[in-house]
């Protein structure tokens, strides 16, 4: 099997950027079925844990604790993983995600907003500790905060030095922040006719995705690899 490191940085590129729509995609979903809270981050939740310390209310600091705890058993499952078996991280995030998917759509509507998001504080730390970035870059696919970033500062030292390592890394977060904000675009759209369900739709991401990591990790090759136009190195 062909190792990660034998498939061009262009290719990876392609898939960080497809990982980056699942994470708009997913991320969107959260904002329009689950009053508009995010649960691809933890700021947020850990700002709540905080006050329901100080405001004694320990039933919504048992529940969001049970967010943040999920979020840690992601990151910790992708570091347990990379030490007990040889199978690709990368294939474990896409799964998780997957799984998220499949579990959104049949949760009711007027369940516990926090516990609704569970599945997706789960899978964000799965697929943000698997897919790490690119040429070197640390970018995340699953909030754009950082990405919105580096993007400003490459393009300023870019306009003020016209280096074109500064153009290919505004380039590459660019890249990310459209494909990003396109999962968001798509999610908005879909959950106008599907609502809650509208999570399986991501799904078509998801085993674009899985195609695409299995062409990595050389499973696959021929014509996918021509489809996603695969260079791989010597």
């Amino acid at each position: 099997m062909n190792s990660e490191s034998e498939v061009s940085d262009d290719f990876r590129k392609k898939l960080h950027c497809t990982m980056a729509f699942i994470g708009g995609y997913i991320g969107a979903y959260a904002l329009l079925n689950r009053a508009d809270v995010f649960g691809n981050a933890q700021t947020s939740n850990l700002i709540h844990v905080a006050m329901s310390i100080v405001g004694t209310d320990f039933l919504d600091l048992f529940i969001r604790l049970g967010g943040v705890f999920l979020y840690m058993a992601g990151v910790t499952l992708v570091v347990i993983w990379q030490k007990i078996t040889k199978i690709n991280v990368h294939y474990l995030a896409v799964v998780v995600d997957a799984l998220a998917f499949i579990m959104l759509g049949f949760f009711p509507k007027d369940m516990d907003i926090i516990v609704s998001l569970y599945p997706i504080f789960f899978a964000a730390a799965v697929q943000w500790t698997s897919f790490s970035g690119v040429y070197g870059y640390n970018c995340s696919t699953i909030f754009s905060t950082n990405n919105l970033k580096q993007f400003t500062m490459a393009g300023v030292e870019y306009i003020c030095s016209h280096d074109k390592k500064f153009s290919h890394k505004a380039k590459f977060y660019g890249s990310v922040l459209i494909t990003y904000h396109f999962g968001v675009a798509c999610e908005f759209f879909v959950n106008q006719v599907f609502g809650i369900k509208s999570s399986w739709f991501g799904l078509v991401a998801v085993a674009i995705a899985f195609v695409m990591v299995a062409v990595e990790q050389g499973a696959l090759s021929g014509i996918f690899g021509m489809i996603f136009g695969v260079k791989r190195t010597a």
